[in-house]
């Protein structure tokens, strides 16, 4: 059997699903409230082994980030991962929805005060466009305005996952939530770079902006020179050239019941039964989205954290799907979502509409399947 290196797909969830701590990036002497430039040191690990160069950090994105360059020939391979870090860093304090900053207007800044005009980085400006735009594209599964309905949710869900009061959002909160989602009163000045919202209003980046982070490193690598690498941040797979023993990348995806029962099932006790499918190829994107890890349970039925903008509820039917992306690529996040959303005719007919998306869905726990028409072009059953 070949040798692999399998990274474990998980699921895109709502952005930082903690409250993040400014990673020591901010002088503590906060009466200068001077901006410590991004730092390498501290903030990443950054190792080599066997030719392998790889950075790992926990501090970003409420999820692990692991960046491995393959190239035998780097003369500063340290360099251009401090540079990748820097990256993440940037868009991680831009599209934090919990903590502000003081060296950044961010999504938190935003939120704070939505009615007045905010003066943002073009960075955030172009994200922001790019999110308005999904939305028509979507149409209407993908809305970054849906946080008053999905801060509802939340909290229902950490007040039964930790203290036990495990109950369902009232209809009449979520119609008066629904009232503030509106994407026409996000007003986005992208000559200017202002943003302006309607009182009461808040955003969440979650469903796209860590996708959009990972194809911002992989630019970030390319412009250094790199030519052979894989970024993993928290399941988003993004890899380019090809294996050091010259072949194509190979990404498992895990059975998502696997991961919901902590692989307590008998199937996930061996690697055929643990990974549900097997993706090879160059230069691609492979993300998951599902039901299976933050959810909570009331009288016995789960309720889990995607929530349809249509119902506002969580979608009841599937389990996961799983995206592979040929271009297109900074969009990968956005995609998922809405081909878990969709019902699922509707998001075959968008697959099948856009040749660069690839995608599985993993229908129900017995393990039924349905596939876009193209996915055969980047599965390789080779799993034994």
């Amino acid at each position: 059997m070949q040798a692999f290196i399998f990274p474990t797909l998980i699921i895109s969830s709502s952005l930082f699903a903690e409250p993040m701590s400014d990673e020591g990036l901010i002088n503590k002497q906060q009466d200068t409230a001077e901006f410590i430039p991004y730092q390498c040191d501290g903030n990443a690990i950054i190792s080599e082994n066997n030719g392998v160069f790889s950075l790992h950090t926990l501090k970003y994105f409420g999820t692990s980030i692991t960046i491995d360059i393959y190239d035998h020939q780097i003369s500063d391979a340290r360099g251009a991962l401090c540079k990748s870090l820097n990256v993440i860093q940037k868009y991680h304090y831009l599209a934090s929805n919990y903590s502000t900053y003081p060296h950044v207007t961010n999504i938190k800044t935003i939120n704070n005060s939505p009615s007045e005009t905010h003066h943002i980085a073009a960075e955030l400006t172009e994200l922001l466009a790019s999110s308005i735009e999904w939305y028509g594209l979507s149409d209407g599964y993908f809305n970054i305005a849906l946080s008053p309905v999905i801060d509802i949710w939340r909290k229902h869900r950490s007040d039964c996952n930790k203290k036990g009061i495990c109950t369902l959002p009232s209809k009449s909160d979520l119609k008066y939530a629904s009232r503030l989602t509106h994407i026409k009163d996000i007003h986005l000045d992208v000559e200017h770079n202002t943003i302006t919202m309607a009182p009461g209003m808040s955003i969440d980046l979650g469903g796209i902006a860590k996708g959009w982070m990972a194809e911002k490193v992989y630019d970030q690598l390319k412009a250094d020179g790199i030519t052979s690498f894989m970024i993993n941040a928290g399941g988003n797979i993004r890899h380019f050239g090809r294996h050091p023993e010259g072949r194509e990348f190979v990404t498992a995806i895990e059975d998502p019941q696997c991961k919901k029962y902590d692989y307590q099932l008998a199937r996930c006790q061996s690697q055929s039964g643990l990974y549900h499918q097997i993706i090879k190829g160059e230069d691609l994107t492979v993300v998951s989205s599902g039901n299976y890890l933050r959810y909570f349970t009331v009288d016995g039925k789960d309720y889990h954290h995607i929530i349809d903008p249509k119902t506002l509820y969580p979608k009841e039917q599937g389990i996961s799907v799983s995206t592979i992306l040929d271009s297109q690529h900074i969009y990968a996040d956005v995609i998922s979502t809405t081909l878990f959303l969709m019902p699922l005719e509707d998001a075959i007919k968008f697959t099948d509409d856009n040749t660069y998306i690839k995608a599985v869905w993993y229908l129900d726990s017995d393990g039924n399947k349905a596939y876009s028409k193209n996915f055969n072009e980047v599965s390789d059953v080779n799993i034994k």
